[in-house]
């Protein structure tokens, strides 16, 4: 027999015995998933595996800590951006329309004093008043997202008002122009509907508004306690891993590690000092802006009420005890709102001011009741118009809550510039540290290569 060539006697392992079909191609599948728990914790047992392991535990741990911040710190900033544009807006338009509806109020019954006087400007500060209402009536009622809400109840109940309360002020008016005592009456009727009414409307709705904007700001420089915690965790684990591989390989620190170590130390700080920082400022800015605007804003309210009612007497020339104790609890009531308040705001010397003028307006006050009360109702109505004292503590009161309102603003955008800067810095440092965790694995992989 001739021997085979080597060529055709290896033939035989080019043959496939094995039987075609469906069975083969799914076993084929089948098996190695079920070997793969077996191949997989065999390979956890040997030190490459370990090393791979670990290095990926840590890596998804860093990633996943920095992520949290990352994700936490932008919705912050995007609600300090609502805070920003939304909330503390229509706060200060609920504020103007406060305001504005009160020196409306003011100003329309002083102008009844001043008809013999020749000066008009008291008329014209009227319908200014009225354009601020109106014009903060519409962007209170734009800021406000819920058209059920008690807010735009409040509005829409002063927006209904404002029309009656302007047709009684034009009555009054023009009854004046003709001489017509009636006059009198429509005003005193139009004051009212303004005290009983828009006032209670406005005044709440402020309340409302400036509250939603001290709780969203004492809740949005609250520290981010859970990223913060995945941030102290991944640290842990960092170091725990370095000590680890150190006695593993028996040899000094990993380079790697050590970098990433202190760079999720840095974050962790830079994230706690900021935290801790935006929360100290924000809890003194809701002490230090936003009670302030609001006990500033009621005072100046005070301020307005109290001329109205001086002007009341002096046109119905009745000022019997009873308005005379209502006007001295007001004034001693905004003294001791503005004494008060002179350590909160940032310019301590328009609060001496308007205490001054407040004083001098008293004693002018008090020489207007007496003459009244004498039967010298020119005198006293010459003693009223020709003090400045009234405008010298509206003015200073206007200009505190306008710069509180800064300070207020100010601290809302430094909040949001501060959380931007942890966004970016976070994220920057996560991923280094991550590729770090990989570079300092490498080496030590390579010497079982």
């Amino acid at each position: 027999m001739p021997p085979v060539p080597a060529f055709d006697a290896d033939r035989w392992m080019d043959r496939d015995d094995s039987p075609a079909g469906r069975n083969g191609s799914i076993r084929g599948l089948v098996n190695p998933a079920l070997e793969a728990p077996h191949r997989f914790a065999s390979f956890a047992r040997t030190t490459p595996g370990l090393l791979t392991i670990v290095s990926t535990i840590l890596v998804i741990a860093i990633l996943a800590a920095g992520g949290a911040m990352v994700l936490s710190a932008g919705n912050r900033q995007s609600q300090l951006d609502t805070l920003v544009s939304r909330t503390e807006p229509l706060s200060n338009a609920s504020q103007e329309l406060f305001n504005s509806l009160s020196v409306a109020d003011s100003v329309a019954t002083t102008s009844f004093l001043q008809k013999n006087t020749g000066d008009y400007s008291s008329v014209e500060a009227y319908h200014k008043a009225m354009r601020d209402a109106s014009s903060a009536i519409v962007r209170a009622t734009s800021g406000i997202n819920d058209n059920q809400s008690r807010e735009m109840e409040l509005v829409l109940k002063i927006q209904t008002a404002l029309p009656e309360y302007v047709q009684l002020i034009t009555t009054a008016q023009t009854n004046d122009r003709l001489r017509n005592p009636v006059g009198a009456s429509y005003l005193s009727q139009g004051s009212v509907l303004m005290q009983d009414t828009m006032l209670p409307a406005a005044e709440e709705l402020y309340q409302r508004t400036s509250r939603q904007v001290s709780d969203q700001e004492a809740r949005l420089v609250t520290p981010l306690w859970f990223p913060l915690s995945g941030l102290v965790a991944a640290v842990i684990m960092l170091i725990i891993a370095q000590f680890w591989l150190a006695a593993m390989t028996n040899r000094r620190l990993n380079i790697g590690y050590l970098l990433a170590t202190g760079l999720m130390i840095f974050a962790l700080a830079w994230t706690s000092v900021s935290s801790v920082l935006l929360w100290n400022a924000g809890t003194k800015g809701v002490q230090g802006t936003v009670q302030p605007l609001e006990q500033l804003t009621q005072a100046r309210i005070e301020v307005q009420q109290a001329r109205t009612q001086e002007a009341l007497g002096l046109i119905e020339r009745d000022y019997g005890s009873g308005r005379q104790a209502e006007f001295s609890k007001s004034v001693s009531s905004i003294d001791t709102t503005l004494d008060n308040l002179r350590d909160s705001v940032s310019t301590p010397s328009r609060v001496d001011q308007a205490r001054e003028a407040l004083v001098d307006w008293d004693k002018t006050h008090a020489l207007m009741v007496s003459q009244l009360q004498n039967g010298n109702y020119s005198q006293a109505l010459d003693t009223a118009l020709q003090t400045n004292d009234f405008d010298v503590v509206d003015q200073q009161l206007t200009e505190l809550i306008s710069d509180t309102r800064k300070d207020l603003r100010d601290l809302l955008v430094e909040g949001r510039a501060a959380a931007g800067r942890v966004t970016g810095l976070v994220l920057a440092l996560t991923i280094i540290s991550g590729v770090c965790v990989i570079l300092g694995t490498r080496p030590r992989l390579q010497e079982f290569l």
